[in-house]
C-alpha cells in the first residue's frame, strides 16, 4: 500500500515541471524577442543593422534549438547568440576595412575643448553614442546590458562567456573611459 502513493506522486511532480521546461522556440522568441531586439538596437545604433542582427540571432537560435537542454536559461542563451553574432560581424568588417591612421582618428572622437560648457543635450547625447560605438565590442556589450538593459552581472558573464569578475571589469572599464572622456558633462 505504501508503494502506490509514491508512484502516484512522481507523475504528478513531473507534470508540474513539464510546462516550465518544455517551452517551444516560438514561445521563447515571443517572450524574449522584443528584449533581444532592443539589445540589438543598442549595439548597432540603427534599425537596419538591428533588424539584420535580430534575424541572424533568431535563425541561429532556431537551428540550435534542439541541442539546447530544456533547463537552460533561454534568455541568457539568446543574449549570448546576439552578442557573439555582433562580435563576429564586427571582426569580419574590421578585417575588410583597411586600418590606416586617418580612419582610426575619425572613428575615435577627440576630446572636446568646450570651455564654456554649453553643449546642448542633443549634441552631447550624439557624442556619447558615437563614443560608445567606438568602445571595444565586449566592453560595449557589457555596458549596454548593464546600464541600458539592467541585466545582472552573472547574465552578462554568461553572454560574454567569461567570469562574473571579467564582466564587472568590462563594465567598469567602459564607464571609466566614458568618465575620462566626458568628465562631469554626463
Amino acid at each position: 500500500m505504501a508503494a502506490a502513493p509514491m508512484t502516484a506522486a512522481r507523475p504528478a511532480r513531473a507534470a508540474v515541471l513539464e510546462p516550465a521546461v518544455q517551452a517551444t522556440f516560438d514561445e521563447t522568441l515571443a517572450r524574449y524577442g522584443a528584449e533581444i531586439y532592443r539589445f540589438a538596437l543598442h549595439l548597432t545604433r540603427n534599425r537596419t543593422d538591428a533588424d539584420d542582427l535580430y534575424q541572424e540571432t533568431a535563425l541561429k537560435a532556431y537551428r540550435a534549438w534542439n541541442r539546447l537542454p530544456c533547463e537552460a536559461n533561454h534568455r541568457a542563451w539568446l543574449y549570448r547568440i546576439a552578442s557573439n553574432t555582433f562580435l563576429s560581424d564586427k571582426r569580419k568588417t574590421s578585417r575588410l576595412r583597411s586600418l590606416d591612421a586617418e580612419e582610426t582618428v575619425e572613428s575615435i572622437p577627440a576630446a572636446s575643448r568646450d570651455d564654456d560648457g554649453r553643449l546642448d543635450a542633443g549634441n552631447l547625447l550624439r557624442e556619447v553614442e558615437h563614443f560608445i560605438e567606438a568602445l571595444p565590442p565586449k566592453q560595449r556589450i557589457a555596458l549596454v546590458q548593464r546600464k541600458y538593459l539592467d541585466i545582472s552581472y552573472p547574465e552578462i558573464a554568461a553572454t560574454l562567456d567569461c567570469s562574473e569578475e571579467a564582466a564587472r571589469r568590462s563594465v567598469h572599464e567602459a564607464l571609466r573611459k566614458l568618465r575620462e572622456r566626458f568628465g562631469d558633462r554626463i
